[in-house]
């Protein structure tokens, strides 16, 4: 029966017919600690049991029953209920567990590289590093600051925020840049005219002024 593994719920077995290896990854992070690789010696001793049996051929039959035998107890070797392949395991957790520590703060495991305070002992979800907390505030206090500086500048001085605007030019449907006149063919973009009467800005072709009635 394979080793329960405390420190984390994610790790992949990366192991094939020559060895034993898992990746172990960080439940928080997913930074991924490697086991180092373990031989494993039946694959080694059957590739010397084929080399014979090819060099022999059928003149031995006890070295072709021990080739055969250990072909067949090597296509289970990987299996769940292969002792050796459990050994390995159990010495691969003991090897990577000192990358993870158990936060007495949340009851969680990470790993000591990247997620854990060593000044405090805790993760740094319940205690941040400090370093990481002063960037984090001048970031946010950096951010507030160019809000308020941006909101301080006069942005609108340059536009003529009296007259009506126009996207498009009305005569040849350019696009236009806010002024007075259409920057292709030159166009007046404002089509108001002052009432003959009173002055006031009324459309181009009005018949009448909507301020003081007087006819146009």
């Amino acid at each position: 029966m394979a080793a329960p593994v405390v420190f984390t719920s994610n790790y992949s077995d990366m192991s094939n017919d020559e060895g034993f290896q898992w990746d172990f990854h960080c439940d928080r992070c997913r930074t991924v600690y490697q086991s180092a690789f373990q031989q494993n010696y039946l694959s080694r001793g059957r590739g010397l049991l084929r080399v014979l049996r090819d060099l022999f051929g059928d003149r031995f039959t006890v070295l072709n029953k021990a080739s055969s035998a250990a072909d067949s107890y090597s296509n289970s070797w990987g299996s769940s209920s292969s002792s050796t392949k459990d050994k390995a395991f159990a010495t691969a957790i003991r090897e990577v567990e000192p990358n993870f520590r158990l936060c007495g703060g949340c009851g969680s495991w990470m790993c000591a590289r990247n997620c854990w305070n060593e000044q405090v002992g805790q993760c740094t979800g319940c205690s941040p590093l400090v370093q990481h907390e002063i960037a984090r505030a001048q970031a946010a206090a950096r951010g507030e600051q160019i809000q308020e500086a941006a909101r301080g500048q006069d942005w609108a001085r340059q536009h003529d925020i009296s007259t009506p605007a126009r996207v498009l030019c009305p005569t040849c449907g350019s696009n236009t840049t806010g002024g007075r006149f259409c920057g292709a063919c030159g166009t007046a973009l404002d089509l108001r005219s002052g009432c003959r009467g009173c002055g006031h800005q009324i459309p181009v072709g009005s018949a009448f002024c909507s301020n003081c009635g007087q006819g146009q």
